[in-house]
């Protein structure tokens, strides 16, 4: 990224070699149905980050592919993306108070008795697992109550 920002910056040349390849994989990709966004992020984007856009997708396929009535499917992929939407910007806003009480210098790490933070016990990665299997539960079940507008 920064060798096709900075010469934008600075005002040297850019790297066109990698932009004509980039075009090539894009059309080929193109060529063959598969969709170059998506596997751009799959190739730039850490798995740790992508796992969620995957579930997403697969939670998006699930509810909209459910019904034969076209309109229901649209309408339940309608509630899904806004169901999303919600806990994206819902989860930009913790970062920020996050960031505020960092620096503030609150340390609200939640610890046991002997002073280790709770993130570190083995628990706490199970008790992560089911709050996620849960909110993937929940849009699941939130979308697929969505009815058709008349």
């Amino acid at each position: 990224m920064s060798a096709v920002i900075e010469p934008m910056m600075s005002g040297g040349s850019a790297p066109w070699l990698l932009y004509g390849i980039g075009a090539a994989i894009a059309l080929i990709l193109n060529f063959c149905k598969v969709p170059a966004l998506p596997f751009a992020l799959g190739m730039f984007i850490p798995i740790d980050l992508n796992v969620p856009l995957l579930i997403g997708g697969a939670i998006s396929w699930f509810v909209s592919s459910r019904s034969k009535d076209q309109k229901l499917n649209d309408a339940r992929y309608n509630r899904g993306t806004l169901i999303a939407s919600g806990f994206i910007a819902g989860g930009a806003l913790m970062g920020v108070v996050s960031a505020i009480l960092k620096f503030a210098n609150v340390d609200a790490v939640a610890r046991t008795a002997d002073g280790t933070p709770f993130a570190e016990l083995p628990v706490a990665g199970l008790i992560a697992l089911v709050m996620y299997i849960a909110i993937i539960a929940y849009m699941i079940w939130d979308s697929k109550r969505a009815k058709v507008e008349e």
